[in-house]
């Protein structure tokens, strides 16, 4: 009965302190009605409502009018570049294996949308080439937010590969980086100088300073909930933040009100809604 209890105590404080932070974030907004030109990115894609980083959670994204689209990408054992969060397999697909230790032809074998529904058991783990080709198609004009998974394994060449892939014809979007392994993003600032250079962070204090100090690091990606509670940073940094991830009405109207640079987001849709509204507003 005591465990009964407590959960419906948990349960409910939550719900009311979710209930408080959209209310307080309306009546912020009420106070500062300047329009936002905060930018919305697609976190895997649409990953709430399609399979993330498929084809399909990409298309969504640009159907519902985000102005970017964050994706990963690894590293098979054959040399070729795919987009995938995990360095396995395991979660995403009905397969097994880490990326590093797989073939291309492989990891085809293996459906990435069959675990998110019936409707997706056709999707694939793309190369990021393919994904490119996808943007082209649909006519995206926004900004493609490439993540670089090395802060578990060294793929050797991956920074390379990735720049050679982005600079080898003009796209209709551009196109910036991220990652939590500084070295990956010291490499990049060195094959593409004056690149957007972003830094992806957690917790740490010093990763944080090390980002603000760095000169080729042009944004920081800090977690949302370390945001938050240093809201100071938001006054003294000196470059430009896009949290993550940012999935309900109250963190999105605080990025809206304290006019982020952008941030990421499961919910697309929600959340250009919700700025739709913003600026509406703002009017």
């Amino acid at each position: 009965m005591f465990t009964g209890i407590k959960k419906w105590f948990h349960r409910n404080r939550d719900y009311f302190k979710s209930r408080r932070a959209r209310f307080q974030a309306s009546i912020y907004h009420l106070l500062h009605q300047d329009p936002v030109e905060t930018q919305i990115f697609a976190h895997r894609g649409s990953k709430s409502n399609r399979p993330e980083n498929t084809l399909a959670a990409f298309a969504e994204a640009i159907r519902v009018g985000a102005d970017g689209i964050e994706l990963d990408v690894h590293l098979t054992k054959d040399g070729q570049l795919v987009v995938i969060h995990d360095e396995s397999i395991d979660r995403t697909t009905n397969g097994r294996g880490l990326v590093r230790n797989l073939t291309f032809s492989e990891i085809r074998n293996y459906s990435a949308g069959a675990w998110f529904g019936t409707d997706y058991t056709t999707e694939k783990i793309p190369l990021l080439s393919e994904v490119l080709d996808l943007l082209i198609q649909l006519q995206f004009t926004g900004v493609l937010n490439v993540e670089i998974k090395t802060d578990k394994f060294q793929y050797v060449g991956i920074e390379k590969m990735t720049s050679d892939l982005l600079t080898s014809q003009h796209y209709p979007f551009s196109h910036i980086y991220c990652s939590f392994n500084l070295e990956s993003l010291q490499r990049l600032s060195e094959l593409e100088p004056g690149a957007d250079l972003c830094l992806l962070m957690s917790t740490s204090e010093q990763k944080i300073k090390l980002g603000l100090q760095t000169d080729y690091i042009s944004h920081l990606h800090p977690r949302l909930d370390w945001l938050q509670k240093n809201k100071s940073y938001l006054k003294q940094h000196n470059k430009p933040l896009r949290p993550w991830t940012l999935n309900n009405d109250a963190d999105i109207y605080f990025a809206f009100n304290h006019h982020l640079s952008g941030f990421m987001t499961d919910y697309p849709a929600l959340a250009v809604e919700i700025k739709k509204r913003y600026n509406q507003k703002s009017l």
